[in-house]
């Protein structure tokens, strides 16, 4: 791999497609498909009250997600979020289920697919 002046992380967000996908700035040297990143904006520096010491930038997260696929610079990732999975019970409704002994069955629904938090050009993306 040549050598850059650019660090490999944190990479930037330089396209948001859709609230679910952002394109970052590294591609197939830096990232493999089903690798996962933080992606999140930096907000404000924060200060120690006691030793008035700086104690960095506050990371405000967008969201995880997967990376779903690579090019030579660049690459997509889709957001990993899902709320969580419900069970769901479901009885028998006639009498030949009850007489029979079936009794309830349980079913799980997979959570739900979120989206990022307002993911932006210029976020930032580390793998986590």
């Amino acid at each position: 791999m040549p050598e850059s002046s650019t660090p490999i992380f944190p990479a930037r967000v330089i396209d948001v497609i859709d609230q679910f996908k952002v394109v970052i700035n590294r591609g197939a040297a830096d990232v493999r498909k089903g690798q996962r990143f933080l992606i999140y904006a930096v907000g404000k520096e924060l200060f120690d009250p006691e030793t008035k010491e700086s104690l960095g930038r506050l990371e405000l997260v967008r969201g995880t997600g997967t990376v779903t696929h690579v090019q030579e610079k660049l690459a997509t990732i889709t957001s990993d979020r899902r709320t969580a999975p419900r069970r769901r019970v479901v009885k028998p409704m006639d009498a030949y289920s009850m007489i029979r002994g079936r009794g309830e069955e349980t079913t799980e629904e997979p959570g739900t697919e979120l989206p990022f938090d307002d993911a932006e050009n210029g976020d930032y993306a580390k793998p986590v």
